[in-house]
């Protein structure tokens, strides 16, 4: 058997902490790896929000099999802290568990065998993430860490084939597509999955206490991301709810701090002034059980994507969640796993944007015989194919005799350069007096050494905490200021007039009317009177307004 590695993100479903499709990512491989009786050491490092401030920066445990070091980014950034817990386990080969892991383990794991899960398109998500906080640096982020995995990794996985073939083409950008690769196979597919076992409830969470008995329960689970299309949503719950009067909506989640921090805001701001806003039940971020309990109370399960790279070469980990919950669900037509559960007959799909048919097929989950049918092919397609045994053949069959790829050591053509070098980013950062995620990710681990060499390591975790106020994520880049005259002190009755109103642009991002972009802008008012406010008058954009 062999000594496996792997650097993945905690927590693990065995602690009493929220999970996120990273954590569930390392748990299948580290599930699958103890199973067939590999020796594992899981380096995780904790999800931003998750655990308590005053925790130990490394947490260990061990047991058969397993050892598990649960670090902190002071840690997880610092090679001189993270090799002594690997060269103590004396490793045979690695295993990174999504982009940002692959890129740590090519700076700790020497000329280990390295296995890269490439959990998504980190490019194609880093474009989203660019859109909504209107910066482009962020490109440089993500693209450092999918370098890294490009140029240092000897095998690698995608969450479906289409990425697959993307990475292909990425590896070929970056010449590892070469004389010694030809015929040798860089990468797989390991499908999202999850366990088999049922889950089991052990109590009600809304039903017949927040919503009737018989209401008719559609549920939205986990974080509101980039790619989450909150309008179309929003838009097809409200048909609902005026077709259907047995509907209520539960949404568990929200914002996911650092990442994005205004999709769920947006979501908020529209159930707010719906009239059917006490349908609507917000229930924030729960603890495991709670989740389990609402998932086998729910009719449908409903996820909405906006068109994007990132949708539609990636995967949503909720929805093998509501498969072994044998609960029905309604996604748009963009992902491949959406596009199995429909044909499966385990669920529907809807053309992404189209908020009528969503409602549509939402409505069509309330008939009982049909919702039964679903319900029992959302299991069998589980445990058909998505399971953590069916999905893991070709990462058992390397883990059982790890090896290089066929083009370490010898010499290749680099077709890219980086570009983004260390200096190039800290001239720039002079030049705009602002500091951006990706030389601070750079700079972190060389500044943590110096601290620890100086006995100040101590000193690490407050300076981490400024260093991610710093870098805050929930500015929006979308902000105004507004200059008003002052308006007359009296005024008879239908007596008219005009009162000059200027908005700034005072943000960062470019102000496009929303004729020329989905995500343009409309200037808004609305008027008080006796205390009560009116609805909004939406007025669009009469140009272009740049940042100020």
């Amino acid at each position: 058997m062999t000594r496996v590695l792997l650097l993945g993100f905690a927590p693990l479903p065995f602690e009493p902490y929220r999970l996120a499709g990273p954590s569930l990512r390392t748990w299948h491989f580290v599930s699958v790896l103890r199973a067939a009786g590999h020796q594992v050491c899981l380096i995780g490092n904790r999800m931003a929000g998750i655990y308590p401030d005053d925790a130990p920066t490394i947490l260990s445990t061990e047991m058969a099999n397993f050892i598990y070091h649960n670090v902190h980014d002071v840690v997880w950034h610092d090679p001189r802290a993270m090799r002594p817990l690997i060269e103590a386990f004396a490793p045979e080969c690695a295993i990174a568990v999504t982009t940002p892991a692959a890129s740590v383990a090519a700076a700790n794991v020497g000329a280990l065998p390295l296995w890269c899960d490439l959990y998504g398109s980190v490019m194609a998500e880093a474009q989203l993430k660019a859109l909504l906080y209107a910066d482009d640096q962020y490109l440089a982020h993500f693209w450092n860490f999918e370098r890294c995995a490009l140029e240092r990794g000897d095998k690698f996985s995608a969450v479906s084939e289409r990425q697959q073939w993307s990475v292909v083409g990425e590896l070929g950008m970056w010449g590892r597509l070469n004389q010694w690769t030809c015929g040798y196979s860089f990468v797989t597919t390991i499908p999202i999955a999850a366990e088999e076992t049922p889950f089991r409830a052990t109590g009600r969470y809304l039903r017949g206490a927040k919503v009737p008995e018989d209401a008719f329960l559609i549920l939205y689970s986990g974080g509101y991301n980039t790619w989450t299309d909150v309008d179309t949503l929003f838009k097809a719950l409200e048909r609902v709810f005026s077709l259907e009067p047995r509907a209520h909506f539960a949404s568990t989640g929200g914002t996911i701090y650092g990442h994005d921090d205004f999709t769920y805001r947006r979501f908020e701001s529209l159930i707010a002034e719906s009239t059917h806003r006490a349908r609507y039940h917000l229930c924030g971020w729960l603890e495991a059980q709670d989740l389990i309990n609402l998932y086998l109370e729910s009719d449908v399960a409903v996820n909405v994507d906006r068109f994007a790279y990132e949708t539609l070469l990636g995967s949503r980990t909720r929805i093998l969640d509501w498969l072994r919950a044998g609960l029905p669900c309604v996604s748009s037509d963009l992902t491949e796993l959406a596009q199995s559960v429909a044909a499966y007959g385990a669920g529907f799909t809807y053309p992404q944007g189209d908020a009528e048919a969503l409602a549509e097929r939402l409505l069509a989950c309330a008939q009982p015989e049909h919702n039964a049918h679903m319900r029992q092919r959302a299991r069998r397609l589980l445990a058909e194919r998505y399971t953590y045994q069916a999905t893991s053949a070709e990462l058992l069959t390397w883990a059982a005799q790890p090896c290089r790829a066929p083009d370490v050591g010898k010499p290749t053509l680099k077709l890219v350069r980086p570009y983004r070098t260390l200096w190039v980013e800290l001239s720039e950062m002079l030049r705009a007096r602002r500091l951006n995620l990706s030389l601070a990710v750079k700079l972190w681990a060389p500044l943590s050494a110096v601290l620890r060499a100086l006995g100040m390591g101590r000193a690490l975790r407050g300076l981490a905490a400024r260093g991610q106020r710093a870098l805050r994520f929930d500015v929006s880049p979308y902000q105004v200021r507004w200059q008003t005259q002052a308006p007359p002190q009296a005024l008879r009755a239908d007596e008219p007039f005009t009162l000059r109103v200027i908005a700034r642009n005072i943000g960062t991002a470019l102000w496009l009317p929303a004729e020329q972009s989905r995500f343009g802008v409309n200037i808004a008012c609305r008027w008080l009177k006796d205390g009560q406010a009116s609805a909004w008058e939406r007025l669009p954009l009469p140009q272009t307004v740049s940042p100020a």
